[in-house]
């Protein structure tokens, strides 16, 4: 199923806790509500994107975005891949002007969102922001009132404390460098997280994992040389044997959900996560049909079969399937 990556921005009314929503007024769902935005160019940024396309779409200029949420959903002919972001106004004097695919826009309290007819994908996502807390206002209230007085009376600031060198640089913290001054306590908690999400999925590496260099090492001490790394056929296999037509797959448990050891499941984003391993194992299953109607032998080894009481008996399987598909000239 094709995948169609979009970008949303999520908009509120200086002072308040309104949200801006437009009804779209073309296609199948015209008349349904959603988060302004649009589809990514090619070679753009979801925060690009959100910048142009309020820009076409509402003309209005926006800053400060902070990606806080995902939406995955499978519509009949595609899935869809939201990336939603928090962001304000350069002006906020701006008023957003109607485009003419919209049947209308409207500033919704957030607590009342559930009062339009949504986009299907929307829906999640609309209970999400509704179960938000509302201690954003006060917050920033206080935060002004704090502001105003240090600067109306500067000989009560406080005194710094000298600063002390330490030896260790402390760790980025997840939301260094975000300004989420404007954002309540909920909301930058949705902000963390999918900071947090994001830098996992950055720190797996692709290829050259441990369990890969665990099975090419046993591989080679088997005289099982000449196979080729991320070959060219579909799945892009981790290791190959193009005259042989063997390809073994080496599959982490959590991300290609192990049918073996049964991993865990994130218990929080789970519309996300559910639609990423669901996406995952639709591939993995369309490799292997595709290869072996090319005439492949694909073999899946599992990140848990290469523990140390099993990668031997896994490895002599394999080895075994390696040795006697014979070499095609």
């Amino acid at each position: 199923m094709k995948t169609v990556h979009v970008a949303a921005g999520i908009i509120r009314k200086e002072g308040s806790d309104e949200l801006l929503a437009v009804q779209r007024g073309y296609g199948d769902m015209q008349g349904l509500w959603e988060f302004p935005g649009g589809k990514l160019m090619r070679g753009e940024t979801p925060e690009d994107a959100v910048c142009r396309e309020l820009m076409e779409e509402l003309q209005v200029k926006v800053t400060n975005l902070r990606d806080f949420y995902t939406v995955e959903y499978d519509y009949p002919d595609f899935h869809l891949s939201m990336e939603c972001y928090y962001c304000s106004l350069a002006d906020e004097s701006d008023e957003p002007q109607k485009h003419d695919r919209q049947l209308d826009i409207r500033w919704i309290p957030r607590t009342s969102l559930a009062t339009v007819e949504w986009m299907p994908a929307d829906k999640g996502l609309i209970d999400a922001l509704i179960e938000l807390k509302e201690d954003r206002l006060e917050a920033n209230s206080t935060a002004k009132d704090a502001k105003a007085a240090t600067t109306e009376h500067p000989a009560a600031k406080p005194k710094r404390a000298p600063k002390r060198r330490s030896k260790k640089r402390p760790k980025p913290g997840l939301l260094d460098g975000i300004d989420t001054s404007d954002l309540s306590a909920d909301e930058r908690e949705l902000v963390r997280r999918r900071a947090a999400i994001k830098k996992s999925m950055k720190g797996n590496k692709r290829a050259n994992t441990k369990p890969e260099l665990l099975v090419r090492q046993r591989l080679r001490a088997a005289g099982l040389t000449g196979y080729r790394l991320e070959w060219k056929v579909p799945g892009k296999p981790d290791i190959a044997f193009p005259g042989r037509k063997i390809a073994i797959f080496v599959n982490g448990c959590f991300w290609h959900r192990c049918p073996k050891c049964n991993p865990s499941q994130p218990k929080r984003n789970v519309e996300f996560w559910e639609a990423k391993f669901r996406r995952n194992v639709e591939r993995d299953r369309a490799a292997v049909t595709a290869l072996t109607q090319m005439g492949w032998t694909p073999i899946t080894i599992w990140e848990c079969e290469l523990k140390k009481d099993r990668i031997d008996a896994t490895m002599e399987k394999v080895i075994e399937q390696v040795r006697a598909a014979e070499p095609q000239r």
